[in-house]
């Protein structure tokens, strides 16, 4: 019994033991339960973690709250180096966060934790990427009529290329280009295709990878096109009138201005429909340089042009005074051109022509050694080079010369013989009168004379060139069997060519240039021969009826310094007004700057300096465009020269060659080997590129145009800077020539001029004249 109580009691205490344990093991396992979801509240990572915004330096993320946590550690660093990582502690209020100080265009790997007591979760990632670095200047840079062109300075940071999309603000066709990054500090890029006088919106964007920096726009408008196909019809004395085809571009006008060769300036205006006009009031024998451009508001075409010279004025009131048997005296009202003679021609009626000339300044002569009682055929005209005027005409008779030396003969009761000298002139009879004393009766008889075959009439030689030209005649009345026609040079060689009966017309070739020529036509019938007529006439006297250059001006006989036109490849379409200096060094040069008084504004735009501007007959800029077609659009080679002075020296530079490359070369000079005594500063210049205030293209950190108040082939920056500030003596900032003068004294006279290498041909008049072809024949009259 003892035993069974004591296992009882044992039994009921192991029960209690039992109870108390699971009550025990209860506790540690909530106790271990709730350890566990704590620690399980830190080593979760942060949830939504994302990117709110992003520039260039700055990335903002955000993430959704964490309960019952000290802060949140942000760390972060550029994608491939993480050994760059830098962290910050955000307090646990804040849920964002500005990452600053960061590099634009770079990808970064962002990584939130939050902390509990010290012990920090897992991480949670984000790759985000900073924007591109915007450009920090764009500009227009060229408005050309078909094309824009835009630069840029390339951004801080690296960029693979360019997305550019330009759009036309009027028709709103967007179009895009990719643009590889130039390895210069500027990227440019020419848009072409587009619309004359239209404005354009372009926006250029940076590229990484695939992302996109901010975009920066600018506006261009391109030029307005130039009118083309000049042309002029109907130039009379005092009129000319002009055509063009009409520009592409949207305009308000055409304007013409048209300036004489003596310096008078007009300008019309012209509706924007019209593509026509005719010039009134005009000065007979004038040249005139006819310009067109048209005009947008403050926008102007590039200038058409076309040369035009008109009619000189006829000479009129023509009247014959005074005519005896062998003289006949002609007056006229003088012409208002310009001129350098009259010319008065005479033709009998027996076809015989004969011309002289009369001084400009007179306006009556006396045709002498005249036929008696013969019709005359007076034609007079104004001469000036080899331009003609209209001839005005008229017509006079010679008196019959009376017969001379009446002698009566064997006079008998009823009879008497007289006998005289016969007239010179052509007549039908004589008349015999005679009276008897007492009865006073009058008796008339009459005699006839046989006339001669008539010769050729009305002989003339047109249609000249340097070696031909084409004559032609009016063929006499009698019945003929040919014609003989000669013609013979200065030096009396000549040539005889035999032509049928209703030839009416020879081509002359093989001539002379420049020699004067007398030709000679008679009729002959069996051994009967006419009469001859003659007329003389000369070849072209020069080689260049288009002048290409002054040197080819100068051949032409022009010796004096002035306005010229030339042709561009000698293409007579395509004229251009220089200023030619025919005295320096022989002369032959076309003038491409002038800087005498600082009456004219050098520091000017790109735009500027591509057309030209001031007056080439004082201070003035040709024009790049012009530089370059004159030197590098045909194979003469030209050199260089630039004279130098002051009020007491004057210096020289010749450079063997000189040439300007085209706009999309940024007209880059070319300048060949030095001689002279003025020092070599071009040399350092040679192969830059053209730079103005408004188009840097030197390599210097700076713009060398604005620094150096200017515009020139800069380097880095000149030696040369005869586009500067006219009278400034500041260090680098005027006319200066380094190696003359130095940088702090400005030249107050340049001139800078091209011409060929060697003269273009010797002047035809001083070729050695050769014999004509054929041998010399004697014609018998």
């Amino acid at each position: 019994d003892s035993f069974m109580r004591e296992f009882s009691s044992c039994q009921c205490g192991f029960r209690g033991w039992k109870e108390s344990s699971r009550k025990l093991l209860y506790l540690l396992l909530a106790a271990v339960f709730i350890l566990f979801f704590f620690i399980s509240l830190l080593v979760l990572a942060p949830q939504n973690l994302q990117l709110l915004n992003s520039t260039e330096n700055s990335l903002a993320v955000s993430w959704d709250p964490v309960i019952d946590v000290d802060n949140y550690l942000v760390s972060y660093y550029p994608v491939g180096y993480e050994t760059l990582v830098k962290q910050v502690h955000v307090p646990k209020e804040q849920l964002s966060y500005e990452i600053v100080g960061v590099y634009p265009g770079t990808m970064y790997n962002v990584t939130l934790h939050h902390v509990k007591k010290g012990i920090a979760s897992e991480p949670k990632y984000l790759e985000a990427s900073t924007v591109l670095s915007a450009l920090s200047a764009i500009w227009v840079t060229e408005e050309m009529e078909h094309s824009l062109e835009v630069e840029w300075e390339n951004p801080r940071t690296d960029v693979d290329y360019y997305k550019l999309k330009f759009r036309s603000l009027v028709g709103m066709d967007e179009k895009q280009v990719m643009v590889p990054k130039s390895n210069e500090p500027k990227s440019r890029h020419v848009m072409t295709g587009l619309k004359p006088g239209t404005e354009y919106e372009v926006t250029v964007i940076p590229m990484k990878d695939d992302t996109e920096g901010k975009p920066s726009s600018v506006s261009g408008r391109t030029g307005v096109d130039n009118p083309t196909n000049v042309a002029t019809d109907r130039v009379t004395e005092d009129t000319a009138t002009v055509s063009w085809s009409k520009v592409e571009a949207p305009i308000d006008r055409y304007m013409v201005r048209y300036t004489s060769a003596d310096g008078d300036i007009k300008e019309i205006e012209v509706g924007s429909e019209n593509d026509i006009i005719t010039l009134l009031d005009l000065k007979p024998g004038m040249e005139y340089v006819i310009h067109i451009w048209a005009e947008k508001g403050p926008q102007q075409s590039k200038t058409a042009s076309i040369r035009a010279v008109t009619e000189i004025d006829s000479p009129t009131e023509l009247l014959t005074d005074q005519v005896t048997e062998d003289a006949i005296t002609v007056s006229w009202n003088k012409v208002q051109a310009s001129i350098d003679r009259y010319r008065v021609s005479y033709t009998s009626a027996s076809g015989i022509t004969e011309e002289r000339e009369v001084e400009k300044d007179k306006n009556v002569t006396t045709l002498a050694g005249l036929k008696p009682g013969m019709e005359y055929v007076i034609y007079i005209w104004a001469e000036k080079g080899e331009q003609q005027s209209k001839r005005a005409s008229t017509e006079a008779v010679t008196k019959i010369d009376s017969p001379a030396h009446l002698v009566t003969d064997q006079v008998t009761e009823d009879t008497a013989i007289i006998s005289w000298d016969r007239v010179q002139a052509l007549i039908d009879r004589y008349m015999v009168n005679y009276t008897s004393e007492g009865t006073r009766q009058n008796k008339r008889l009459s005699t006839e004379a046989v006339t001669e075959i008539d010769p050729p009439k009305n002989l003339r030689v047109s249609d000249m060139t340097h070696s031909t030209g084409v004559v032609t005649w009016t063929p006499p009345a009698a019945q003929i069997d040919g014609y003989a026609l000669t013609y013979q040079g200065q030096d009396g060689t000549s040539k005889e060519v035999q032509l049928g009966p209703s030839e009416q017309r020879f081509v002359l070739e093989g001539l002379e240039q420049g020699v004067r020529y007398t030709i000679f036509v008679m009729a002959y019938k069996g051994d009967r021969q006419s009469r001859k007529t003659d007329s003389t006439f000369s070849t072209v006297s020069f080689l260049y009826p288009y002048p290409a250059d002054c040197s080819q001006v100068q051949q032409k006989g022009n010796a004096s310094s002035g306005m010229y036109t030339i042709y561009l490849n000698g293409d007579g379409s395509r004229p251009m007004q220089v200023y030619c200096d025919m005295t320096t060094d022989g002369g032959g040069w076309i003038v491409f700057q002038r800087r005498s008084t600082g009456e004219v504004d050098f520091y000017k735009r790109w735009k500027n300096y591509v057309e030209g501007f001031g007056d080439p007959t004082g201070e003035f800029w040709l024009g790049l465009d012009k530089l370059h077609n004159l030197t590098s659009s045909s194979p003469i080679r030209y050199e260089l020269r630039v004279d130098l002075r002051t009020a007491g020296e004057s210096v020289y530079a010749v450079y063997d060659f000189f040439q300007v490359a085209s706009s999309r070369d940024r007209y880059r000079l070319s300048v060949g080997n030095y001689r002279g005594n003025a020092g070599d500063a071009m040399t350092y210049h040679n192969g830059w590129k053209f730079t103005t205030w408004d188009r840097d293209n030197d390599v210097a950190l700076s713009n060398c145009a604005l620094t150096h108040h200017g515009a020139w082939w800069y380097k880095n920056c000149h030696l040369a800077n005869l586009n500067g500030k006219y009278g400034d003596s500041k260090h680098s900032e005027g006319v200066n020539w380094e190696p003359w003068k130095g940088h702090e004294f400005s030249i107050p006279f340049t001139e800078m001029k091209i011409r060929p290498q060697s003269p273009s041909n010797e002047p035809i008049l001083e070729r050695k004249k050769r014999s004509l072809p054929g041998k010399r024949k004697a014609i018998r009259f």
